[in-house]
């Protein structure tokens, strides 16, 4: 209205400054109703453009316009113009009064700026009759007057359109039909000054000029629809990608079918959903539910029932008036196109499209050609976004399935890793805890793997709700956690969180009606201050919490000196594997007294490794070995060297026992017992006269293989010995099953009781009694002092061992003592009690 107003206002002001009280031209006039009917006719036989979704009529209007400037007096003309296109936008056309309003502001502004340009080219030649002078001003009126008209329907459109729209083609095309049009005219104004029946011929090439005109329109069209249509395709493909297929879809479709709106319906069991888009993102889609009844729900039913595109009107449909086109006309709506598009999976859905913008002419049978296709591939188009979601869905859950576990939902060891790698890049401190339960085989062997992995569930659920949001919980496999800690303050720290965790694993878990408690150990690797990077921080992490597992300390931080896995130790392996394979360990022995007597009953092989790394202790080079897979390598060395020396002194006259220590990782070979009898048979040395001595931890757990081993080295009658006793945590009754014959206190607590402790003296003498009582031979290591030996031997300790006696000797240095020793010359052998 604004723009209507305005333009009224400008066309009025030069209405009065420039045509009020002019007159026409001298000549033959034309009576200004026929002017006014040959404007009705313009109006009426249109050339219609589409632009956006702006409708642009190319007229005739040209014609009486010229020929009014030469045959009427401006005011004449600008009324014939106002009263007959405006009869024709309101009677034929059924324009809306707004839509009329500014049109006929349009067109008396056109007028008004071509008298004005006329006449004042004109200026004082306005008697001059029809002649080539006056040709060039009705050219200049007519395209100034086409130019003005544009720049009202340009300023129109920007309005309607909210943003500015320049002046382009379409709105250019008027100005430039007006110029052939002005010279049809102006040789119908010589015609009618010369020779008025002449005319008649004239206007038989109205209609050719009408035919053609349109025929470009059509085909212009044609070529046009095609190119929107490839847009279209283009657009929606790439939406269905982007997901912004509603929003797309539905602008594109308004667009080339130039329409006021458009929506979809999905069906729904009350009613339909309207969704429509307010912009061009997927978060500009709103759904509205319409009860059954409404407009939605009778255009729904009606294009489903139909099963192809229909148009329904105010007037009526095509199939004539219905329900529907009441409801459409009580919407304040005009026409409406309405497609159904089947799916496959899904609720069913409608394209709607309301009202033909620009208001020039309504839908016909080219735009419902237009619509149905629009319509497959919309159809096509969601066909595929729905595929492409499920498989945007799949995908999404094989990357959640690759990146979690799929017993607890917790992240798994990759999407762990990846973690710890983006928050070690921000360089702030951290921590990672590895946590193991303790003795979960147990928990699967007597209550079942199903009961297992229910715990599993549980200790999950109870480590989530331990640890602050933005860390992370993580199960690696097994019955392994990992748990990520951010913004740490140190080591100490971290430590404090773990036995926060372990306090949460302490109320028992109920796994099919039975309360089971449940220990776990806890490794701590810090970053910076022990790696930075993640497999070094969790092998560091692993470290520690094998660590504390050993101590049976619950929590562990790392730390260097107990790391038997470090590259360091990785190289001194590979020097120890060469020293084992070339031979290039020796073994020392140390000899054995009997307490009583005084006489060397036996020696104790001992490995050692000349020319070896520095630092490297005899205890740290078996650990070793047992940690890098080499202690079989090893005790095959040991055990042939030293039954070999015993043999040979043997056959010297030296009865002396030998006695080597297993690894308890060889214990799980179950051709250990042929292998040693073997190693024996080779040398030629009796079995009673070889102790293989085992630690108490390693030959104490209930496991029936263990026991299975020792029974047969018991079989070929070798002795046992449980080396180190009193270290361990066995019982009597669990001790007295074992196939052992000896026990040998450990040294610590001979040392301590020549110092004096009680404590230990009070160990040692109980020792003494339990192997006595049991029926078994007692060796007392760390004699150091003569007093610690006759006590000793006041206990009834048989034999003792020793830095008193001799310090670990080479095979030969030793042959040299024993040549000043007394030597046993029959050594009684205990090689096992009864096994119960």
């Amino acid at each position: 209205m604004v723009l209507a107003l305005a333009t009224a206002a400008v066309a009025a002001g030069i209405t009065v400054a420039r045509a009020v009280g002019l007159d026409a031209l001298p000549g033959r006039h034309v009576p200004w109703p026929v002017i006014a009917f040959m404007y009705a006719l313009t109006e009426v036989f249109l050339v219609h453009f589409e632009h956006r979704r702006e409708s642009h009529a190319v007229s005739f209007s040209a014609v009486p316009l010229v020929i009014g400037l030469f045959t009427l007096s401006p005011v004449a003309l600008i009324c014939a113009r106002v009263l007959g296109s405006g009869l024709t936008l309101a009677v034929r056309w059924r324009q809306a009064p707004l839509k009329v309003a500014v049109n006929l502001a349009s067109f008396w502004l056109e007028t008004a700026v071509a008298v004005f340009v006329f006449h004042w080219l004109v200026g004082g030649g306005a008697g001059a009759g029809v002649g080539p002078r006056m040709w060039a001003p009705a050219v200049f009126a007519a395209v100034a007057g086409d130019l003005v008209q544009a720049l009202v329907v340009t300023a129109a459109i920007s309005l309607s359109e909210r943003r500015v729209e320049p002046l382009d083609g379409a709105a250019l095309l008027g100005p430039a039909v007006s110029v052939a049009n002005t010279g049809l005219a102006l040789i119908a104004v010589v015609l009618w000054a010369a020779e008025p029946a002449a005319v008649g011929l004239l206007v038989l090439l109205l209609p050719l000029l009408y035919g053609s005109t349109r025929a470009h329109s059509q085909l212009r069209e044609k070529h046009r629809s095609l190119e929107q249509l490839h847009h279209f395709t283009n657009a929606i493909g790439q939406s269905v990608v982007a997901g912004k297929l509603v929003p797309v879809a539905l602008a594109e479709i308004r667009d080339l079918m130039h329409a006021e709106a458009s929506w979809l319906c999905v069906g729904g069991t009350d009613g339909v959903v309207r969704v429509r888009a307010e912009g061009d993102s997927e978060e500009s889609v709103v759904s509205v539910p319409m009860p059954a009844g409404a407009l939605d729900d009778m255009l729904h039913r009606a294009a489903l029932a139909a099963g192809q595109p229909i148009l329904v009107s105010a007037a009526g449909t095509l199939a004539g008036e219905g329900d529907a086109a009441r409801v459409v006309r009580s919407a304040g709506l005009g026409q409406v196109l309405v497609a159904p598009l089947a799916q496959v999976s899904g609720p069913p859905v409608t394209l709607v499209v309301a009202d033909r913008s620009g208001g020039v002419r309504p839908f016909g049978a080219e735009d419902m050609q237009l619509f149905a296709t629009l319509a497959n591939q919309a159809r096509a188009s969601f066909e595929n976004s729905h595929l492409l979601e499920r498989l945007r869905e799949q995908a999404a859950a094989s990357e959640h399935q690759s990146l979690h576990d799929a017993l607890t939902g917790l992240p798994n060891r990759v999407l762990f890793g990846s973690r710890l790698a983006a928050s070690l890049e921000r360089d702030l401190p951290l921590a990672v805890l590895l946590l193991d339960l303790d003795r979960f085989k147990e928990v699967n062997d007597t209550l079942g793997h199903h009961n297992g992995d229910v715990l599993l569930q549980e200790v999950g659920s109870r480590l989530r709700a331990e640890v602050r949001r933005g860390d992370t919980i993580a199960r690696l496999g097994g019955d392994e956690f990992a748990i990520l800690l951010h913004d740490v303050s140190g080591v100490d720290d971290a430590v404090a969180v773990a036995h926060t965790v372990l306090a949460a694993l302490d109320a028992p878990f109920d796994l099919s009606g039975v309360p089971v408690t449940v220990a776990a150990s806890i490794g701590v690797a810090m970053a910076p201050v022990h790696g930075v990077d993640v497999a070094l921080l969790l092998q560091r992490a692993d470290v520690a919490m094998y660590t504390a597992k050993a101590d049976q300390s619950g929590v562990e931080p790392y730390r260097p000196e107990r790391d038997n896995y470090s590259a360091d130790r990785l190289a001194l392996a590979g020097e120890l594997r060469a020293a084992i394979e070339g031979g290039r360990l020796a073994v020392h022995y140390q000899p054995q007294i009997d307490l009583a007597s005084g006489c060397v009953s036996g020696v104790e092989a001992l490995v050692r490794w000349p020319g070896g790394p520095s630092g490297v202790s005899p205890a740290e080079l078996v650990t070793l070995a047992e940690h890098t897979g080499l202690v079989r390598g090893l005790t095959r060395l040991v055990l042939s060297q030293a039954v070999a020396a015993a043999a040979a002194w043997h056959r010297q006259g030296w009865k002396l026992r030998m006695s080597v220590n297993l690894s308890a990782r060889v214990l799980i070979d179950r051709d250990l017992a042929s292998e040693v009898r073997a190693v024996l048979a080779a040398a030629g040395l009796p079995a009673s006269f070889l102790c293989l001595e085992l630690t108490e931890t390693s030959i104490m757990g209930d496991d029936e293989h263990t026991l299975e081993v020792l029974s047969s080295l018991r079989a070929i009658g070798v002795t046992l010995a449980v080396d180190d006793f009193g270290m361990g945590y066995s019982s009597l009754a669990y001790l007295k099953r074992l196939p052992v014959g000896e026990i040998k206190i450990d040294k610590s607590f001979v040392m301590g009781m020549a110092e004096d402790d009680a404590e230990d003296e009070a160990i040692v003498r109980s020792v003494v009694d339990l192997g006595r009582n049991l029926g078994l031979a007692v060796v007392a290591e760390g004699v150091e002092t003569d007093d610690a030996a006759a006590r000793l031997r006041d206990m009834g300790c048989a034999t003792g061992q020793g830095y008193l006696f001799s310090r670990p000797l080479a095979a030969s240095d030793l042959s040299a003592w024993l040549s000043g020793a007394r030597v046993a010359s029959a050594v009684p052998v205990p090689v096992a009690a009864a096994v119960a």
